[in-house]
């Protein structure tokens, strides 16, 4: 029988024994968890593998970035493009035994352990660099136990399979520094507007100080809690010898110079143009490549013209807001996100295009994207008024009309659409015989109806469609003076075709797109079709010319200080609905369109004139500074020659008025003027004029559609 010490020895031995298997068990279900663990997380494959999402540029042809599509915004760097005292300034504050530990700092942790106990609360964590390119990469911010755990496995994998190098590289391609930007590249140019390489050493200690909190640190939000924490990062820059004392001196009183660039809202400068890219990307490549692809897109927008664009129509449209009185404004205007409502204020877009190459250099869908998406130079269809009359003067140009033919400016009524129509002139007054020049920059109605039923207006409908016009047209009477709805940019590729005497361009968005690694996914140079011919075209501009110089077009002139060699049309639709100009010199086109989305009367007398001239000829006095000055040049098969400025014909010395028409060559006048002759009188007038419009009806006859 054992006496008291043997009992107690025993029940020692016991304790020890239990203690011990229970250490063990606890090791072994640990080393248990740790291996499963281990391989429930990724691989080493998956790890090396492992490309975070990538910001997809949107840059110009010089690639200044204009924008860029993300679901992180992200630019990555080589480790050896980021300079020894930017990677100093995060390793040392975050973790400072990083080139010695294994993914874990032990006395870190103990550390912070110890902290935490002191003051009952979590005050100090102890997640070294991996730890934290662990839970970027592939876990959770969750702070549960769990995840924590997983954190510490995942991190001694990483630094088994990935060198010191490649892990600080990842990490500083990964933290979050706030407003959706992530990594030091994007970080360096979103607070500073600089490549990381060119960071100041106080530089890239407030970029260090950010990631802890963004939302706190971040200098644009509270620059005083920011610079307390960079000077942290400052002090244990110098602890760890990464600086010397007078270069933190110099840090600290460095008076640091944040970016005043940082629009990240919804496409920059150029919303309604990105969404065109988006679109057209999103197609052909799909949304995963446009959001996490890290490609780059090349655009022919021109910066410096995106930029006028958008002045020119906010300042004038501002201005139309206070002299009419609208009741319904931008300015007053209240935006909901919860509940948005569509805007009912007076709109506006613009296009400008190289008119040598179709390339949309500026785009304006709205005068507030936020408030509309809806982009009202690409998706709204409107009606065109007379600026579609170019048209119907390019058909007779191609079917032998010079501009010094001689049309009929009266009261005419024809079977439209089963309907008789009568249409009127704008003052409701008219002029009789009157060139095909005068017609056109006066915006005639009539004449150019019976112009139009004199080419037919199937042959109108037919080339305004080779000119670019893509939107179905029935070829009625009405189409010439612009009864069909059609957009602002199949208006202006249109023009461009005349402007460039004949040759079409399809609209161009996107002009290069590469992968992240820079091969060349797609490349899309101009090409044109010839559909027209020069001289007709050339006709047409010279007319168009005059509209500028003489016509509706002339308050560019006189009123808004636009001087350049140019041609355009004005268009007003029936209520004053709509007003439109369109126009270019030879080296760049403008459309511009104003009115309500609700398609109701701007004001009274809102013609193009009024409305959309003001805009074309803001954002063109300014733009056409950045080209040399140039004058339309005649063609070979056009001849000049002295008419009868009433008759068309060539004058006699009694013809009172006389100009330089042009004409293909073949087909000027041959025969003088049968009006302005010795012994002209009032009844040889008449009968001359009775005798014209005889034939005019005759030649006007409507003869089906």
């Amino acid at each position: 029988m054992a006496g008291p010490g043997g009992s107690e020895k025993s029940l020692f031995l016991k304790a020890i024994l239990t203690s011990f298997v229970l250490f063990t068990a606890g090791l072994l279900a640990l080393a248990a968890l740790v291996i499963i663990t281990y391989a429930r997380l990724p691989s080493f494959e998956e790890i090396q593998a492992y490309k975070p999402p990538q910001a997809t540029k949107v840059v110009d042809k010089e690639g200044t970035i204009i924008y860029e599509f993300y679901e992180e915004r992200r630019t990555d760097v080589s480790l050896d493009q980021v300079p020894p005292h930017v990677r100093a300034a995060f390793v040392s504050l975050e973790d400072r035994r990083f080139w010695s530990h294994w993914g874990l700092d032990i006395p870190g942790m103990v550390r912070a352990l110890l902290t935490n106990l002191i003051h009952f609360r979590i005050v100090q964590g102890a997640s070294t660099i991996t730890q934290q390119l662990a839970r970027n990469m592939f876990l959770t911010h969750k702070r549960t136990i769990g995840r924590k755990f997983s954190e510490m496995v995942l991190a001694v994998k990483i630094e088994r399979c990935l060198t010191k190098e490649e892990i600080l590289e990842r990490y500083l391609n990964e933290i979050w520094f706030g407003s959706g930007v992530y990594g030091i590249g994007a970080a360096a140019r979103y607070y500073f507007g600089k490549d990381v390489s060119e960071l100041s050493v106080a530089e890239a200690a407030m970029l260090a100080a950010i990631p802890k909190n963004p939302n706190y640190y971040s200098p644009f939000k509270n620059l005083d809690a920011a610079t307390a924490r960079q000077k942290l990062v400052l002090k244990a820059m110098l602890k760890s010898g990464a600086i010397t004392r007078e270069e933190y001196e110099k840090a600290v009183s460095e008076e640091l110079v944040f970016s005043d660039k940082r629009d990240y809202t919804y496409g920059g400068i150029a919303p309604y143009y990105m969404d065109e890219v988006k679109g057209y990307i999103i197609e052909r490549y799909g949304e995963d490549f446009l959001y996490r692809g890290g490609g780059t897109v090349v655009v022919p927008m021109d910066i410096r013209l995106q930029e006028i664009a958008n002045r020119a129509v906010d300042s004038v449209t501002k201005e139309y807001d206070k002299t009419y009185k609208f009741k319904y404004t931008l300015a007053n205007y209240r935006y909901d996100p919860k509940k948005p409502v569509p805007p009912k204020y007076l709109q506006a877009a613009l296009v400008a295009m190289d008119p040598n190459t179709g390339e949309v250099l500026a785009m304006v869908g709205g005068r507030n994207y936020f408030h509309s998406m809806y982009n009202r130079a690409t998706q709204a269809l409107r009606q065109t008024g007379s600026s579609f009359k170019p048209f119907v003067y390019l058909a007779a140009a191609i079917a032998g009309y010079g501009t010094g033919h001689i049309l009929y400016d009266a009261p005419i009524e024809v079977q439209d659409a089963n309907r008789i129509w009568a249409p009127s002139n704008y003052d409701h007054e008219y002029l009789g015989p009157i060139t095909a020049r005068r017609a056109l920059a006066l915006s005639r109605n009539l004449a150019t109806v019976r112009l139009a039923m004199e080419v037919g207006p199937a042959t109108v409908t037919e080339v305004a469609k080779k000119c670019g016009i893509k939107t179905p047209m029935e070829p009625y009477y009405s189409t010439a003076l612009g009864a069909h709805s059609l957009s602002l940019l199949e208006m202006t590729t249109a023009y461009c075709t005349i402007a460039d005497y004949g040759t079409r361009h399809d609209p161009l968005i996107v002009l290069e797109v590469y992968d992240a690694m820079g091969n060349l996914l797609e490349k899309n140079e101009p090409v044109g079709e010839r559909v027209v011919d020069s001289a007709s075209c050339y006709l047409v501009i010279s007319m168009m010319e005059s509209v500028m110089n003489e016509g509706t077009g002339v308050r560019a002139r006189t009123q808004y200080g636009f001087q350049r060699p140019a041609a355009g049309k004005t268009g007003t639709t029936s209520d004053y609905r709509d007003a439109w100009f369109i126009g270019f010199t030879p080296s760049l086109a403008c459309g511009v369109w104003v009115g309500f989305d609700d398609p109701k009367p701007i004001a009274p007398g809102a013609t193009g004139t009024a409305f959309a001239l003001p805009i074309w000829s803001a954002f063109m006095r300014e733009a056409t500074k950045l080209y040399p000055s140039q004058e339309f040049k005649t063609p070979s098969g056009v001849t000049w020659v002295s008419v009868c400025a009433t008759t068309g014909y060539l004058p006699t010395p009694k013809c009172p008025s006389v100009r330089m028409e042009a004409f293909k060559s073949g087909t000027e006048p041959t025969e003088t003027c049968p009006l302005h002759i010795p012994g002209g009188t009032q009844e040889l007038w008449e009968q001359w004029e009775k005798k014209f419009q005889q034939g005019q009806n005759a030649a006007t006859k409507p003869q089906g559609q």
